[in-house]
């Protein structure tokens, strides 16, 4: 039937379905009248808990994390094949540190991954082969002591790790079935369908119906999916956003590039021996671009060079034209060079205008939800750090532990990560834009005569003449790199290049790490208690410079890291990481006191008041380093509860901070952990009343009604 021009039917629940395909207002004014805060868990096993659109990055690493803590879940990929493009390759502290409690996937991703001394330096020249300009090295000694981490950091290409990602999930019982050959019935939990694209999106009340289509033996073949939430982690160009109508805000199109995925082991191994580094920034009189040498050892590069249409056409760049190009920029020709690849993209900087939808039913993630210049490599991790912080929400509300409205708490806390990781990207990539004007070569001059040839006079002028415009523009910029121009007995060449020694020295130029921000992100509104003394400040404004990590336990903030052991086996050589005090095969708050009588006090009534509303808790008792087995006093002062451990401070030094040292707090204080390892609340001093307390915590934490 069709009531007021909408597309209204009977749906699986027993409800009116309304279709997405309405007006954003029409949407908002139903969703005010029908959709409740309420839900519960269906026994229909034909119904999945989570669908999730697009087998990247972000939805394989959410698909792991949800099967890790019992959540039925599949995938939906469009593409068939996985793309063996390069893409993303830089996998910051906060990521690896997610992969490394996924069943030793960080330990894989560090040994399957070049040698740090391949990629730690940025270089500048003016050919692979020519005069050095200037050369940045992005690894720092601390980066290595795993003080403040228990991973490093790391260089892996995007398509690597989805490989390694799609065996994880084959050893949780995952399978691969292609459009060819589904059978269009339902979708059972554990399966990734390649080819099956998303194009209408159903939202109700207790779930939604999205229609897929795919491609079978020449045949459009349509089918209706059913499951209780949605998550849509279908890339920048995500077909959920767009059919829900949700509008990304920010800056569009700072740049328009062409990427060239290419392999030559001549070069690769030429570059490991003379220069090695990950990327290779190159201006010469006849070409410029940016090489990603995504592995050295295997010769895989990606060459990034600006894109100009219409002027510019993708077919221009033939295989044939970007080998000529390559050899400019390299400095001889490559007898064994391959073209693999040849794609165009757009550089944005914009966020979601929200990550939520239909009473919180479908949900974004990564690029479908924020788009970054790649400057600081923050695309990505912040995806994977979106799954990790959603990945325990959805758990709560399907296993009846939180109301859906827990899930309100994602959008707060992600989109303003999203936000200011956005910020800082847009500078880090302003000051990479500083090298080039230091050489003479003015990025803006360049994109403001594209855009008179676009949007003036130029406009009117035959392709081929503006064609010709822009070329001979280009060419008389790049005559500033000649080396008549640029030499130290040039007066203007070598004020240009004491300029780039200046910006490279003060640490002006892009940057590759940022621990500041990397681990010391911090949430300030969502599943967060705050108290008097715990008022959050804004973050510092993003600078696009490298800023240390100083860790601290700062609400919102991630639980900092220390080495520990079980108290009751010190003498075993095991040791661990806070972080690894909270699980990941289940959701589990943590509570970490001292072996202090009021502590323990108050880590009973959390107890109490966890048992009684059913929010899994467990404490820890940190005990300091030095200290003898003192499990009888714990299990003394915490009878009747059992659901406790007791770890002891490992310090390499008995001059190095103890633990409530590194949070910034005494052993008088409490720290409540999440899920997700971020910090819930914490208190740095007694509780009057510890069971008012608790359950006021646990109530604004997980949204359940502690009466």
């Amino acid at each position: 039937m069709r009531i007021w021009g909408i597309s209204v039917r009977r749906n699986w629940l027993g409800i009116c379905n309304i279709s997405w395909r309405m007006s954003r207002q029409s949407l908002v004014q139903i969703g005010r009248r029908t959709f409740s805060d309420s839900y519960t868990v269906k026994s229909d096993d034909s119904v999945l808990p989570v669908l999730i659109i697009g087998a990247g990055p972000v939805g394989l690493v959410l698909s792991i994390l949800l099967t890790k803590l019992g959540v039925r879940c599949a995938i939906l990929e469009k593409n068939k094949v996985f793309s063996a493009h390069p893409q993303a390759h830089f996998i910051n502290n906060r990521s690896m540190e997610v992969f490394r409690k996924l069943d030793g996937l960080g330990d894989e991703i560090l040994r399957s991954q070049p040698p740090v001394e391949f990629w730690r330096k940025f270089i500048y020249c003016t050919s692979l082969t020519g005069p050095i300009l200037g050369v940045v090295d992005h690894m720092h000694p601390q980066d290595f002591d795993q003080i403040v981490s228990p991973v490093s950091v790391a260089h892996f290409s995007q398509y690597k790790l989805s490989r390694l990602l799609l065996k994880h999930l084959e050893k949780l019982g995952f399978h691969m079935i292609n459009s060819e050959k589904s059978e269009h019935g339902s979708i059972g939990a554990r399966e990734i369908f390649m080819g099956h694209e998303c194009i209408a999106i159903n939202g109700a009340e207790h779930g939604v119906t999205i229609t897929a289509s795919s491609l079978t033996e020449g045949k459009h073949i349509m089918r209706d999916i059913q499951c209780h939430f949605l998550v849509g982690a279908d890339g920048a160009g995500s077909s959920v956003r767009k059919s829900l109508g949700i509008n990304m805000r920010g800056e569009k199109d700072l740049q328009k590039l062409v990427s060239v995925h290419f392999l030559s082991l001549e070069l690769g191994q030429y570059l490991i021996k003379e220069r090695p580094g990950m990327l290779f920034f190159i201006f010469n009189k006849d070409a410029i671009g940016v090489l990603v040498a995504h592995d050295l050892k295997q010769g895989e590069f990606v060459l990034q060079v600006p894109f100009y249409p219409p002027q510019q056409k993708l077919e221009d760049f033939s295989s044939e034209m970007c080998k000529r190009l390559i050899f400019k920029l390299v400095g001889r020709e490559l007898p064994d060079i391959n073209v693999m690849d040849i794609k165009p993209w757009v550089m944005h900087a914009e966020v979601a205008e929200k990550f939520l939808s239909c009473n919180n039913r479908i949900i974004l993630a990564g690029d479908a939800a924020h788009r970054f210049p790649p400057a600081g490599g923050f695309g990505m991790n912040t995806g994977i750090q979106d799954a990790h912080n959603l990945a325990w929400k959805l758990a709560s509300v399907i296993k009846g532990i939180s109301p859906i409205s827990v899930l309100n708490s994602y959008e707060h806390e992600r989109s303003q990560i999203a936000q200011f990781n956005t910020a800082l990207s847009v500078q880090n990539f302003k000051l990479a834009m500083k090298v080039p004007a230091a050489l003479g070569l003015d990025p803006t001059v360049a994109n403001a005569v594209h855009r008179a040839l676009n949007d003036t006079v130029g406009s009117i002028l035959p392709s081929a003449l503006q064609r010709t415009i822009l070329d001979g523009i280009f060419s008389i910029g790049r005559a500033q790199l000649s080396d008549l121009v640029l030499n130290e007995n040039n007066p203007l060449g070598s004020a240009r290049l004491a300029k780039l020694r200046q910006i490279f020295e003060e640490g002006q130029s892009l940057q590759l790490q940022f621990p500041a921000e990397d681990l010391g992100f911090r949430y300030q509104k969502g599943a967060l208690v705050a108290e008097d003394d715990s008022l959050l400040n804004e973050h510092e404004a993003p600078t696009g410079r490298r800023r240390d990590y100083i860790p601290s336990a700062e609400l919102g903030s991630r639980l900092p890291h220390m080495n520990v052991k079980l108290l009751s086996n010190q003498s075993s050589k095991e040791i661990f990481s806070t972080l690894d005090l909270v699980s990941v095969d289940k959701v589990e708050f943590i509570l970490i006191i001292a072996p202090l009588k009021e502590s323990y006090c108050l880590a009973r009534a959390a107890l109490e008041v966890a048992n009684k509303f059913e929010v899994p808790l467990k404490v820890c008792v940190m005990w300091p380093a030095g200290s003898i087995d003192g499990s009888g006093r714990s299990k003394a002062a915490l009878t009747p509860w059992k659901s406790f451990e007791e770890v002891v401070e490992v310090k390499s030094s008995s001059d190095l901070p103890s633990w409530w040292d590194i949070c910034q707090m005494t052993d008088k204080g409490t720290i409540l952990v999440r899920p997700d390892e971020h910090i819930a609340w914490r208190t740095k001093s007694r509780i009057a009343d510890p069971i008012m307390k608790m359950k006021s915590v646990f109530h604004i934490v997980t949204g359940v009604d502690c009466v």
